[in-house]
């Protein structure tokens, strides 16, 4: 009787170490290799998205390889390493996952070993599969009939999912999937429209029932929309296309009315960070733009940074006193201010040398001093390139009119960020006595900058 004891308390321990053995670690681990290793510039990052967000940069070596431990894994184990735009690779990150990548350009020859890294083969298997059977430069698909384009890619639907039940996966993760290819479906049928007309040449007469598996969907679903990007991108799609024109009260009174009304918090702070872009300078929505982001954000940093964006745009209102910079260094070696302009229409184009858009407009430029040559018009070009003497070299080889000026800390110079200049070229236009036309001017070439200009000096 002893011995069964003595056999049944080693059982039991075994079972006990086993059972401690297979527990998995709250983390988990990637590495590998990228495809390219950058020579110069900054140190190499790769990012980590999981709902289009950044939630881990992961510096990357100089030989190109990586590492990094993951934490705070919840129930939503879908994201995307980027090294670049070409370069995005699913992974599923489980607990305990321990996947080592070796990363490629074309997705289908990225190599995956470690733990745990069935998901993440088979995910990298449907984006591949995708790219290549409906999104490849072959395909002809958007360029047949509505119904046998509908019924082709119904069939490749088909041979994916068919893929998914070979790897003998649990529920949980093909009901996902699933769900990702439906969505995945009706977003296909949403684009074809469009699509074949770019492809074709002519415009597609679809069948009543064309969009049938679009009826029904909850665009108000807070977990689908947390785990299923394809899901994510026929929710956005919706609310977006309300906005034909963010300048139209209309249209913007009919989007935050439509996203006030959804019960998911996720989804309304989603479409509010998007919205988030529309509080500029001049704006005459920004106040209704701003409640409703402010209402609906749920991140407290992108809370203060719609307050600060809206204040920042309250100051640069109309009519209000302009920023001003001092002691900014001119192509001839002075020191020049703002104020040495009082009594003048100042219009500022802030550029840099490497920025092409802002090169374009140098003719435009130069034509418009031409016109107003000898009036009452100060034209200003600040650049904000990091290298003094390539700015010097470019005005000089480019006989540059008006006054050049060279700002103190390129883009983190004080005049730029009162202004909150995000984009180059940016043009601004003060009046005669220092106050604020416009902190988005026209540019240039533009038809109504002349006329705007000769307004001014009639004042």
């Amino acid at each position: 009787m002893k011995k069964i004891v003595t056999s049944i308390a080693i059982i039991s321990l075994l079972a006990a170490c086993g059972e401690k053995s297979a527990e998995k670690s709250d983390y988990a681990v990637i590495s590998g290799k990228v495809f390219s290793v950058e020579s110069q510039g900054e140190p190499q990052k790769l990012l980590l998205l999981q709902n289009d967000e950044v939630v881990k940069e992961i510096p990357v070596l100089q030989d190109g390889t990586f590492r990094d431990t993951i934490r705070e894994i919840g129930d939503n184990h879908f994201y995307y390493l980027v090294e670049n735009p070409a370069i995005q690779t699913p992974l599923y990150l489980a607990k305990g996952a321990n996947i080592e990548l070796t990363l490629n350009e074309e997705l289908s020859k990225t190599i995956v070993a470690g733990t745990e890294t069935k998901q993440t083969q088979y995910l990298i298997e449907r984006n591949a599969f995708i790219a290549d059977k409906i999104n490849g430069a072959d395909s002809n698909l958007f360029g047949q009939k509505p119904q046998e384009f509908k019924e082709n890619v119904k069939s490749y639907f088909a041979e994916l999912e068919n893929k998914l039940k070979a790897y003998g996966f649990d529920q949980e993760f093909i009901d996902n999937q699933k769900k990702w290819t439906k969505y995945k479906f009706v977003e296909y049928l949403t684009i074809y429209p469009t699509y074949h007309m770019y492809t074709s040449g002519n415009e597609a007469i679809l069948p009543d029932d064309f969009y049938a598996e679009r009826e029904g969907i909850d665009y108000d679903n807070a977990q689908e929309f947390k785990t299923v990007d394809t899901y994510r991108d026929l929710v956005r799609t919706k609310y977006y296309t309300i906005i034909k024109n963010p300048n139209d009260a209309q249209n913007i009174n009919q989007f935050i009315s439509e996203v006030n009304a959804l019960k998911s918090d996720n989804i309304r702070a989603d479409l509010a960070r998007e919205l988030l872009s529309l509080i500029a300078p001049g704006n005459p929505l920004n106040k209704e733009v701003y409640d409703f982001v402010s209402k609906n954000l749920i991140d407290e940093k992108l809370k203060e940074k719609a307050k600060k964006t809206y204040e920042t745009a309250l100051k640069l209102s109309v009519g209000n006193p302009s920023p001003k910079f001092s002691n900014y260094e001119s192509f001839e070696g002075n020191n020049v201010s703002l104020d040495d302009f009082k009594g003048k229409v100042v219009y500022i184009d802030v550029w840099a040398t490497w920025c092409m858009p802002c090169r374009r407009e140098i003719p435009a430029l130069k034509e418009l001093e031409k016109k107003f040559h000898g009036k009452e018009v100060a034209f200003i070009s600040i650049s904000i390139d990091e290298n003094k003497d390539e700015w010097k070299e470019f005005v000089k080889n480019e006989d540059l009119k008006g006054i050049q000026l060279y700002a103190d800390k390129n883009f983190e110079s004080q005049f730029i960020q009162d202004y909150a200049i995000r984009q180059i070229p940016t043009f601004l236009l003060i009046d005669k006595e220092g106050k604020i036309v416009n902190a988005d001017a026209p540019r240039p070439s533009s038809e109504e900058i002349s006329g705007i200009l000769e307004g001014l000096l009639k004042k």
